[in-house]
């Protein structure tokens, strides 16, 4: 078979289709914004991501999809300036906040959808950039590395995981439902090689991101909001939400504090995926 002839950006849809449906992006990220912001550094995944991006004190930064400022705060630290771009104003209202905590003012915040934006008009080029995980609700995944080759004067780093989702794949199975997430970090790469582009990839492990829940049934309202909006009818009936009850109870772990977690395995695996302009 020619994989050259694989339409990977269409592969990459069906995965955003599936998982979030008709799900209006900004909205979805404003909803959990706060939650984010609490959690995002309970785990070691944002010094690892850093420990393998190459930025130093006179170079300019575009963190896409900055979130809170998981990234972009620290990398404010060593480097010229940093732009942080994302959808969802609510997550640029928090990075804002964090940033000015630490006193921090060579941040710059721009509100948009990045696979949208006209680089050198909306965004300017910069030396570095950097999607954190950031491309899972892109449709058109093509246009969105693109821009990241097209912004990037010196280097490019996405970062994505790697694995089966082994919880939701479960889900899934309990409610007697097909599972068809691909949007695996082999069809970033197999795209940008389809595009030109030959990147490296850098595996790391980081410690897992666990959802907590006070009650299972806490958890699952929470778990049957994803399926409320992603719209088309795909809410979930009252046996299926027996079901998913049943095996939450099955699944979720008792931490030390008292909560229960859902996840996969204590340590995630993540590829990142990088490339040098020439």
């Amino acid at each position: 078979m020619d994989t050259n002839q694989i339409n990977w950006s269409s592969i990459w849809r069906d995965g955003i289709l599936f998982f979030a449906g008709n799900a209006d992006k900004a909205s979805s990220w404003d909803g959990i914004a706060a939650r984010w912001n609490e959690i995002q550094t309970k785990n070691d995944y944002g010094p690892k991501v850093l420990e393998r991006v190459k930025a130093n004190k006179d170079e300019t930064v575009l963190d896409v999809g900055a979130g809170a400022g998981l990234l972009a705060i620290p990398l404010a630290k060593k480097c010229k300036n940093v732009t942080a771009l994302d959808i969802s104003s609510e997550m640029l209202k928090y990075l804002t906040e964090n940033a000015a905590k630490e006193a921090i003012l060579n941040i710059t915040c721009i509100n948009k959808e990045f696979e949208n934006a006209a680089i050198g008009k909306d965004v300017e080029k910069h030396d570095v950039v950097v999607a954190s995980r950031s491309m899972g609700w892109s449709q058109d995944l093509r246009k969105f590395l693109k821009n990241m080759d097209d912004a990037a004067k010196k280097r490019a780093y996405v970062i994505w995981g790697v694995g089966e989702r082994t919880f939701e794949i479960g889900m899934y199975k309990a409610i007697g439902r097909s599972y068809g997430d691909t949007r695996s970090y082999n069809v970033l790469y197999n795209l940008l090689y389809q595009m030109g582009i030959y990147a490296n990839i850098d595996l790391f492990e980081c410690q897992a991101t666990a959802r907590e829940y006070t009650t299972i049934d806490e958890a699952l309202i929470d778990m049957s909001k994803r399926f409320e909006r992603m719209g088309m009818n795909r809410q979930l009936s009252t046996e299926e939400q027996n079901r998913l009850k049943v095996y939450l109870t099955q699944t979720l772990k008792k931490s030390k504090e008292g909560t229960l977690k859902a996840f996969d395995k204590p340590t995630a695996r993540n590829a990142v995926i990088w490339w040098e302009k020439t």
